[in-house]
């Protein structure tokens, strides 16, 4: 018999796949816009919102109907050694192979902003699904060749946690952006406090096209 949580991540999974793939085909890919065929961002009145709020919906929204394709390569998780011992570590898969499909787009500002969704090999070895958005500032602005700070909101599910049911979170991302190539990373404090519940750091690659 097939088990609800099961269940519950593979029709997660395929419908993840499904958004991300149809997303990321354009209309119309000529020029430097492109426009995206899907759910309209019209819906959201973001002039109703203020300061950091609305540059947000903006870009997201923009992001949304004119963003560009974007590949994610996953890559290493690294466990605190100060919060797991080492016996725990060894046993720990820290090659987070796996991908993801995505579509973003730079602001005049030169924000990054972006959907995707994305799976890979986690700690246990298990798949870890998720898919959301990303917002990340660079300094100095517009440069091929910057360092940014942002963060991403998604929806996950993991073997580890609630059985596969997906549940929300977000985390702060670091990047190093190198023309089209990013090296995306995000730190995960463990907040429980308990044996060989620690501290961890994800590495990801970002590839804007």
């Amino acid at each position: 018999m097939i088990r609800w949580h099961t269940f519950v991540r593979a029709a997660f999974f395929a419908t993840l796949v499904a958004w991300t793939a149809a997303a990321a085909a354009a209309d119309d890919p000529k020029g430097d816009e492109v426009k995206r065929s899907g759910p309209s961002w019209a819906t959201v009145d973001c002039d109703k919102m203020s300061g950091w709020f609305r540059s947000q919906c903006a870009g997201l929204g923009a992001a949304w109907t004119r963003g560009r394709t974007q590949v994610l390569l996953s890559g290493y998780i690294w466990h605190d050694p100060s919060t797991y011992d080492a016996d725990s570590i060894e046993e720990f898969n820290q090659k987070a192979w796996g991908g993801g499909l995505g579509f973003g787009r730079f602001d005049q500002k030169g924000d990054n902003y972006s959907w995707y969704g994305l799976a890979f090999r986690d700690s246990h070895d298990d798949y870890t699904v998720m898919g959301g958005w990303a917002w990340t500032t660079y300094w100095p602005e517009k440069s091929d060749i910057a360092v940014g700070l942002g963060y991403t909101a998604f929806i996950m599910s993991r073997p580890d946690i609630l059985k596969n049911f997906p549940f929300p979170g977000i985390v702060p991302i670091a990047a190093l952006k190198l023309g089209p190539a990013e090296v995306i990373g995000t730190y995960i404090p463990n907040f429980d406090g308990g044996p060989n519940h620690g501290d961890i750091a994800y590495l990801f690659l970002r590839l804007n096209f």
